[in-house]
């Protein structure tokens, strides 16, 4: 009988810092403004643990494709801080749509020394900072072996689910529900710890393949012969946690998190065809009855407790949608200030600047509700090349965990997957730009990055 690899020393420690940070992240982060007290809190308390991770990572060595998830974090902290850097008047102006802005100062009698390449530094400041909380989660559960971070995946769907619930509550409380923490939010929809109901969405698709890698490895046991309670309970949890997630998705009605669930229930397919079994064809087929249970108690409760509210949100036609013509102008605005962009956070200011007079709203526009089109205004071409390397090394990871064998490709399997549904909700939405998502994030990718050992 083999026994288990024992944990490298403070390993457990470190797991309850990280658990308990993410966990702090998530119920405390879903915020979408910059400047919140509970952001900043967040951003202090997450410097000590980076301390924490590098001391831990300069002890154990780091397979290469870790290497380069920590080298791109580094480089995409270090462009954020290249735009903050000021740099004299000479040389600012000769960066798109500057000129223009210190002709317009100096005829206003506004002297202008030296400037940032940012538009807005203390905004870019901010998003600099912004970046603490989920590389510190990165960084630390970096560190942890892999049956460590196979518990923070589990943390991640149990956060899941207790976000569903209190969403759950919120929605029975009314609008003036106090278990509404955030005061701009959507008070007729369940939004859990978040102020936007879609990015309860985000982090309830991206625990769906979570849940299936729950019942799909603890079934395969079951139905190998390994009876043990643990493994039951196990089971148990993926079933209970697939039908809630479903149900929550329903009650918080939002359009592009029911796509995105397709989208995840499509994969978590393919995760169980996709699985091994050198000696045996029973295990998958008895997973399947497991996933089919699930997917069908899930659908029922959906369809009885939140269809109505999804036809009502899929009455209004998505090309009305204020977003399309938002990013529209996001994009011409990047045309504008060419191929450094803006800043990082310098949305606003440069949004504003070009907007054009009949698409002006009486609200406030502070988000390009297309992540990959403000990231591009932001960033400019640089920050395009670190996100197309950023691509590349998850198609990589990606492709990487799809070939291997066992339990523990299903669980990268599954942080893929929660990956791709992220970047493909920053079409339409922006979710990393809360800590929560980020720091969620953070951990999928260093799991995805993590070798088939122990």
């Amino acid at each position: 009988m083999a026994h288990p690899h024992p944990d490298p020393p403070g390993s457990r420690s470190a797991l309850l810092i990280c658990g308990g940070f993410l966990g702090l992240c998530v119920l405390a982060g879903g915020g979408t403004r910059q400047g919140l007290p509970v952001e900043a809190v967040l951003q202090l308390l997450a410097l000590p643990l980076i301390v924490l991770a590098g001391a831990r990572l300069s002890v154990r060595p780091m397979s290469r494709p870790q290497g380069l998830v920590v080298g791109w974090m580094l480089l995409v902290l270090a462009w954020n801080l290249a735009q903050w850097l000021p740099l004299p008047v000479s040389i600012w102006s000769a960066f798109g749509g500057r000129a223009e802005l210190v002709a317009e100062l100096r005829s206003a009698g506004v002297g202008i020394g030296w400037h940032a390449l940012s538009l807005d530094p203390d905004a870019t400041l901010r998003a600099t900072l912004a970046l603490l909380p989920p590389m510190a989660v990165g960084l630390l559960s970096l560190s942890l072996p892999r049956r460590q971070q196979v518990r923070l995946l589990q943390l991640i769907l149990v956060l899941a689910l207790a976000s569903a619930v209190l969403g759950l509550a919120q929605l029975a409380g009314g609008p003036d529900s106090p278990l509404r923490w955030h005061a701009i939010t959507n008070a007729d929809s369940a939004v859990g710890p978040f102020a936007n109901r879609n990015h309860l969405a985000t982090l309830l698709v991206l625990s769906l393949p979570l849940a299936a890698a729950q019942m799909i490895n603890a079934g395969a046991r079951i139905m190998a012969g390994e009876q043990r309670p643990r493994r039951t309970a196990a089971l148990t949890v993926g079933i209970v946690a697939g039908v809630l997630l479903l149900l929550a998705l329903a009650m918080v009605r939002s359009r592009s998190g029911v796509v995105l669930a397709g989208l995840a229930a499509l994969a978590a397919a393919v995760m169980l065809w996709r699985r091994h079994e050198d000696s045996d064809e029973r295990p998958r087929r008895g997973v399947k009855r497991w996933l089919a249970i699930a997917g069908i108690g899930g659908l029922i409760l959906a369809v009885q407790f939140g269809f109505w509210g999804l036809l009502q949100r899929f009455d209004a036609d998505p090309m009305d949608d204020l977003r399309w013509t938002i990013t529209r102008n996001t994009l011409a605005a990047a045309d504008h200030f060419g191929p450094f962009g803006v800043g990082a956070g310098g949305f606003v200011a440069a949004y504003e600047s070009v907007e054009p007079a009949t698409d002006r709203q009486s609200v406030m526009i502070n988000r390009a509700h297309n992540d990959w089109a403000e990231w591009w205004l932001e960033g400019g071409w640089p920050l395009a090349l670190l996100l197309a390397g950023g691509l590349l090394l998850l198609l990589w990871r990606t492709a990487v965990a799809w070939v291997q064998r066992g339990d523990a490709a299903v669980w990268q399997r599954a942080a893929a997957i929660g990956l791709w549904l992220i970047l493909l909700h920053s079409l339409s939405d922006y979710p990393l730009r809360t800590t929560a998502i980020a720091c969620v994030a953070a951990v999928l990718l260093v799991h995805l990055s993590q070798n088939h050992r122990p």
